[in-house]
C-alpha cells in the first residue's frame, strides 16, 4: 500500500502528521516505527519516563499511554469504515483520556508489551485490507477520512509525539 490519502478524504488539521510519514509501503513503515519507537523507549531511565518538562506538560508515561489510545482509535475507526460502516463515529476527548489512565501507576516493562501487542495488532489490521477498503470512506469527528487516511495518521501521530519527545525532554 504505497498511495498517499487524498486531499478531501481527511479533516485538514491530520494534514501535518500525514506529510510527517515518507513514502513507501504503509505497514513496512509501522514495524520500522515499531523498532525506533522501541530503541527509544526502552533506553529511558524510570525518572525520564516521569519527566515533564513544564507544569501541566504530560510525562513520557502519559505520552506513551496517549499514543496507544490514540493509534486503537484510529484502528478502530479504520475497522469500522473498511467493512462500510456509515455510522458516523464519535471524537474522543484526548485531555480527558490522559488523566483517567492513570499512567503514572504502570510499569515500563508493562507498557512496552502493551505497545508491543498492540502494533502487531495494527499491522495485522492493515496488512490485511483490500485496495478496495483503503479507498473506503467515513466520518469520524464530524469530518469525512478514508481507511488509508487513517493508517497514515496513525504513523504521523506517532511520528509528532517522538520528536517532541526528543526535542522538549530529552534534547
Amino acid at each position: 500500500m504505497n498511495k498517499r490519502p487524498k486531499q478531501g478524504n481527511f479533516h485538514p488539521y491530520y494534514e501535518s502528521y500525514i506529510n510527517m510519514v515518507p513514502d513507501g509501503d504503509i505497514c513496512q513503515i509501522l514495524i520500522e516505527q515499531e523498532e525506533e519507537s522501541l530503541e527509544l523507549f526502552a533506553g529511558l531511565t524510570e525518572e525520564q519516563w516521569d519527566f515533564a518538562y513544564a507544569p501541566g506538560k504530560w510525562t513520557i508515561r502519559e505520552i506513551y499511554l496517549h499514543m496507544m489510545d490514540a493509534e486503537r482509535v484510529f484502528c478502530y475507526r479504520a475497522l469500522r469504515i473498511s467493512r462500510g460502516d456509515q455510522t458516523a463515529l464519535a471524537g474522543f476527548d484526548q485531555d480527558q483520556y490522559v488523566p483517567m489512565s492513570e499512567a503514572s501507576s504502570r510499569t515500563t516493562a508493562s507498557m512496552l508489551a502493551e505497545y508491543r501487542a498492540l502494533r502487531a495488532s495494527t499491522i495485522a489490521l492493515l496488512q490485511n485490507f483490500s485496495p478496495e477498503m483503503y479507498e473506503r470512506v467515513g466520518t469520524a469527528s464530524d469530518s469525512q477520512v478514508s481507511v488509508r487516511a487513517l493508517a497514515y495518521i496513525i504513523v504521523g501521530h506517532e511520528r509528532s509525539h517522538l520528536t517532541s519527545i526528543k526535542e522538549k525532554y530529552l534534547g
